[in-house]
Formats: structure tokens, sequence, C-alpha cells
């Protein structure tokens, strides 16, 4: 790590991290070209593409029983994606684990009070803090304490595939030079590495298979789910899209291994619309097949008014049901609202963090908001903000190269700078907003916003 880029880090201390500013297109091609919402969602969608932001996105609306599915951008077969385009899920894994989860205590496998130790063989130690023992509703709800990924994972996480090789002999070596972050029950924190735990130990209760086949068996199984897999069979391959980084660049798939429950699943906007509509269907008292764990997942289980946690999903103060997820090259959400019985899924093959904030836009749209297009900047605008600016004792190059920007500080490589608004950027991999002077031929300046913490870099000569 650079000077400057550690000058990053160390401003974002004490502070939360800082989160992009919120920012008519060309419709872009679409899976469902007679959909109500088609233009209004291309609108949103099509200048992220334009603006090489992201590689490949498909939208999934749901409302009342109705659903549809737009594709923008590339497929794996150079097309705009569809509703059966497979996507890495990441952490939406999260929602199908907190369901096992659910439905094993639905059917009396396991208690909600379960300690993990007793579904691990014999022998496995499990850590501990303030002689309290985790349990498995404490790893469903990221009050382990567990930190968010091993320190084996937390040592990787540079790499193309962090969890590559992940298996069962060295999550227990993991477990065993482990030391907790809290007591258990006394702080949320998410954790990767305790929703991977609780996956892999029901799976070693429920199937001989482990939690594949558990998930499977319970899950997937009796939500007549298609698309939906850990091992992309062959005759599915075809339809699997590559994931790029914040540079649409080609990176490689995460395999997860033994803590597959964290993020492993592949799957389709078509069936995440379906997972959705059983989730309002179990909301709404259906005693169909699982129905009566989905309600377990989505009640509260925290004691607090506003945001809460449900098993797998998070509730936000206006009663929403969302989940989002990352991997090396994907991003993803899925949320939906039983009072409207709306939902909106957002499956992209690019891993940037900007995807998130469509889903709002797509709420507005299904609640006939008007809602703005995002404007980006054009090439012509993006040379206004070339130049080198002094950032404490470093001077930062900012370049422009056809539609996309970069800052490049000494001893780093560049970093590409994502639009967000006219004179706006997101930096993804420093979690830092960087805003040029909006009316300046020449932006006298950049301001770095760090968490809570701005700092200020001049233009100097080169």
């Amino acid at each position: 790590m650079s000077r400057w880029v550690s000058l990053v880090v160390l401003a974002a201390c004490g502070g939360s991290t800082a989160r992009p500013v919120t920012p008519t297109a060309t419709p872009g091609a679409v899976t469902d070209p007679d959909g109500p919402h088609r233009s209004a969602v291309a609108a949103q969608i099509q200048p992220l593409v334009d603006a090489e932001l992201a590689n490949g996105v498909v939208i999934g609306l749901y409302d009342a029983g109705k659903r549809e599915i737009y594709g923008f951008g590339k497929g794996p077969d150079g097309k705009p994606p569809t509703g059966t385009t497979l996507f890495e899920l990441g952490s939406l894994t999260h929602i199908y684990t907190g369901l096992l989860y659910a439905d094993a205590v639905q059917r009396k496998e396991v208690e909600m009070d379960t300690q993990v130790a007793e579904l691990l063989p014999p022998g496995v130690t499990v850590p501990t803090a303030d002689r309290t023992a985790i349990t498995l509703k404490h790893l469903a709800l990221h009050s382990s304490g567990l930190p968010a990924v091993p320190l084996t994972i937390a040592r990787r996480l540079g790499s193309p595939d962090p969890f590559a090789g992940y298996g069962e002999d060295q999550l227990y070596r993991d477990l065993i030079s482990t030391s907790l972050e809290a007591a258990p029950g006394t702080r949320i924190s998410r954790s990767d590495y305790g929703v991977g735990l609780l996956a892999f130990a029901l799976g070693k209760k429920l199937n001989a298979g482990g939690f594949a086949g558990a998930l499977e068996k319970h899950v997937i199984a009796p939500l007549g789910l298609e698309s939906t897999f850990f091992t992309v069979p062959e005759a599915a391959a075809s339809r699997r899209a590559t994931g790029t980084n914040d540079d649409l660049a080609p990176v490689a798939p995460w395999t997860y291994g033994a803590l597959a429950g964290a993020g492993g699943l592949v799957s389709s906007a078509s069936d995440q619309l379906a997972l959705i509509d059983a989730e309002l269907d179990a909301a709404a008292g259906s005693k169909q097949a699982i129905r009566a764990a989905m309600r377990l997942t989505q009640e509260a289980q925290l004691d607090s008014t506003g945001a809460n946690e449900g098993l797998g999903w998070n509730i936000d103060s206006a009663g929403r049901y969302w989940q989002v997820g990352t991997t090396g090259g994907f991003r993803s959400f899925i949320g939906f609202d039983p009072k409207t019985r709306r939902g909106v899924v957002i499956l992209a093959s690019s891993s940037i963090s900007l995807i998130d904030s469509i889903a709002k836009r797509m709420y507005g749209l299904l609640d006939d908001e008007t809602v703005k297009a995002p404007v980006f900047p054009s090439a012509a605008r993006l040379a206004k903000f070339e130049g080198t600016y002094q950032f404490d004792k470093f001077k930062l190059a900012m370049k422009a190269k056809g539609k996309r920007m970069y800052v490049e500080g000494p001893g780093e490589p560049p970093m590409r700078m994502l639009p967000v608004s006219d004179h706006e950027f997101w930096i993804e991999q420093l979690q830092t907003v960087a805003v040029f002077d909006q009316f300046a031929d020449k932006s006298p300046n950049v301001i770095f916003i760090i968490g809570e913490h701005q700092v200020t870099a001049p233009r100097v000569a080169d």
C-alpha cells in the first residue's frame, strides 16, 4: 500500500464509510420488450452501460404477481443478458442459508439456540468468549463475534479467488486459531465466516452430501427454482455471465468451498423473482411448501425499533426486506415490500457498489414516482478534470481515457474513478468520493470525502 493510499485509510478511521452520492437515455435491448416499465427502466440503466460503468445488468420487477425482466449491456453471448442468465449471488446466498436454518427449526431438526459445536464432528473446537458459546441464531444474525472472514481468507482478499481450495480441514484449523471480536450475542457485525459456518454445520446435520445437498432437498427443489446452483451443470454453462471489476476487466469466479453458504450460489433473475413471489405468498399466510419457514425468516429478531434483522434478511425502517451481494466480479440486490406486494431484483456482472443505488430508483418507478435519469460526464468534460493535484505531500495524477477517469498516486497503479454525476466520482478501491468544481473550466481542486472527513487537494503544476 502506498503512502498516499495509507493517508486515505487513516483519514477514514473513526468515521463511517463514505457512500457514493446519488446522481433522456437511449432505450436498451430488453428481455421484456412489451413490459410497462421498459422505457423508464432503460432511462435509468442504459446510461450506466453507456458510461462503461457496468458490463451487463438484469433488472427484475415484481408488482402484485406481475413480473418484468429487462436486460442491458453484454451477456455471455455478447447480447444483452436475459432472465435466465446466471450471475454470482454473493451474500444473497445468506437468504437461502437462513431459510434452510428456519426450515430445520420448523422440522425440529435443530432449535433456534442450538450450539453450533453440537452439529460439528467431535473434537472440533469452536471459539467462545465470556463463557458464552456460539449458537446457530448468533451465526444467522451476525452476532457470533466471529470476524468478517477467517484469517486464511483475509490474507488472500487481494487474490482473484480468495476462497480457492478452502476446505473442511482448513475451516477447522481456522476455528482453533480464531479469537472472537465480541462475546456472542452482544454486537452485530456482518460475518461471512459466521453465515458460512452456519451453512456448513447445517449440512453436517441434515445431509450426508453437505450443505449443497441439504439446500437442494429442503429449499431449492420445494421452491421449484431451476437455475439456482452451487456448481453450474454443463447444460447451463453457456448461460453463465463473466464477472468484471470496476474497470470492466474479466475476473475469476469465486468458489467459497467450505463456506459456500456465505456466498456461493449462482442464479438468474427469473429464479430470484420466483423467490420474491414465494416470500410474499408466505407473508400473506400461505401454507404451501416451505412458507412457514419463510415467515420465520421474516420475523424481526432484534428488540429494537426502526431497522431490524431477519434470518438472512435485512429489514429497513419502512418494513422492506432486502439483501445485497458482491463477489470479485458481480453485484446483486433483492428486496420486497409485503405492504405493497412489490419487489426488485438487480443482477450485474460488474462488482461496483454503485449498483446498489439502482434499487431505490426501481422502487420509485413501481410507485409511479418521477425518477430523474442519471447524468454522467462526457469525454470532453472529463478532460477538464485532468491534471495534477496535491494530496498532502503527494502528487496525484488525474487522467481521462475516453469515457473513463483514473487517479494515479505514487507507487500505485491507476484506480478507476466511477462517475455518479457530471462532477462527482466514486473510487471503489478506496471507498472514497472525489468531487471536482463543476463550474470552473479547469477544476481548481478536488475534494476527497473519506468517511466523515474531507481532504482538499488543489491543482498544481504537472
